[in-house]
Formats: structure tokens, sequence, C-alpha cells
């Protein structure tokens, strides 16, 4: 079981670092925003971070609903990306309330390890307005031969996007990744196995695919 206390201080601790222009979630946002339809009315982004996603969201959407655990975020977020029609809000998802069939997208980018996976399948199969859409973008851990190929190939491209967007070899210096590091020592992730048996068993028209940068997508419409 999570202790929120401690990951709303890591993220709180990570809000301050300064953010590469390239990294292992952003480099899919685009491919995300291609799965959401025009003009929708009502996007919940959950552990929207200092917001990048959230203000590509407010292009497609009338309203985004963005949350995040930790304070220093949420205020970052609302100086970086200000948009009319964001909703920043610190809190925690598990305490939210939502009305049954009220959103058109679930949206969240490395947040999910972090919340009982079970409570945000059925928490999107309650919620999803009909034809809504839940999209899933988070870390995975390897197991299989065939995961331990297609991440260990990952490598190469690694370096080169680091070099070619962020201009050196890593995307963070040593002190970024000392915080990151202490934070990634609590983390807890599934197999792609586990991820598609819970899937299977709640929403089994969910598709589940690995992205080459060490993540996998779900993507399920209601």
């Amino acid at each position: 079981m999570e202790d929120y206390n401690l990951v709303k201080d890591d993220f709180n601790e990570i809000a301050d670092l300064d953010d590469p222009k390239w990294d292992h979630n952003n480099c899919y946002y685009k491919q995300l925003m291609k799965l959401i339809p025009d003009n929708v009315e009502t996007c919940l982004d959950i552990g929207c971070g200092k917001g990048e996603l959230s203000f590509m969201l407010a292009q497609k959407s009338k309203r985004v609903i963005a949350v995040d655990l930790a304070d220093k975020m949420i205020e970052k977020a609302k100086v970086l990306y200000p948009s009319k029609n964001i909703d920043y809000i610190c809190d925690n998802i598990l305490d939210m309330e939502f009305e049954n069939n009220s959103l058109d997208v679930i949206i969240t980018s490395a947040t999910a390890h972090h919340l009982p996976y079970e409570w945000l399948l059925n928490f999107a199969k309650e919620k999803l307005k009909k034809g809504g859409k839940l999209i899933i973008l988070d870390l995975v851990k390897a197991k299989s031969l065939a995961d331990y190929m297609i991440w260990g190939f990952a490598f190469f491209p690694n370096i080169v996007m680091n070099l070619i967007k962020n201009g050196k070899l890593r995307k963070d210096d040593e002190d970024a990744r000392q915080v990151w590091e202490r934070h990634g020592e609590r983390d807890v992730y599934m197999t792609i196995d586990e991820i598609r048996s819970l899937t299977n068993k709640h929403i089994p028209t969910a598709k589940v695919s690995r992205k080459l940068f060490w993540r996998y997508l779900l993507v399920w419409q209601k």
C-alpha cells in the first residue's frame, strides 16, 4: 500500500527540478493526443505534474480537470501551463468524488503504478461516459525475453534522443538523478502479463501494448 505522504514529499522535491525538453513520458504525448477526439467535453488528467499534458488536452476539450497530489507541482503547472479551461486541483484522486458517466477521457501518465490498479480500472468503468476513453501510459517491469529484448534495444535510441533533444547523454544532472533514484527505490511496477491479467478481468476489450522507452500503453473505450 502506498504511503501517499511520502509520494507527495517526493514529488514536491521533484517539482523543483529543471525539466528536460525530452523524456520517456512526453515523447509519447503527441501519440496520446491522436487518441482523443476534438471538442470533447471533460478530460480528467490524473497525476498532471507541471501541466504539460493537461495543456495539450485543453486544446481538444472544453474542460480539463488536472489533479496532482503534490502542491508544488500544481503551483508550477498554474504558472507554466495556464489555461482558462484547466482546473488544477491539489488532491489525492482516491479521495475525490465524480458523478458516474460524467467524463469523456481519463488519462494518466507515469502515475498508475501509484494507484490501486483495480480501483483505477473500475473507476473508469463507472465514471466514463459511453464511448469515453481510458488512456494509461506507465512504467512496467521487465520479465519475459521479449521484454528484455525490446527494452534493451531502447538503450541506444535513448542516448541518441537525449543528445538530439536535450543536448547531453542523460536527461538529468547528478542532483536530479539522485532525487529520482531515491523516489524510485519505493516504486513498484507490474509486469505486462500482470497488467493484461487485470485488464482482461475488468475491461477485456482494452488494448495493452509495449512502448519502446520502458513504458506500456493501455487504451480502452467504454
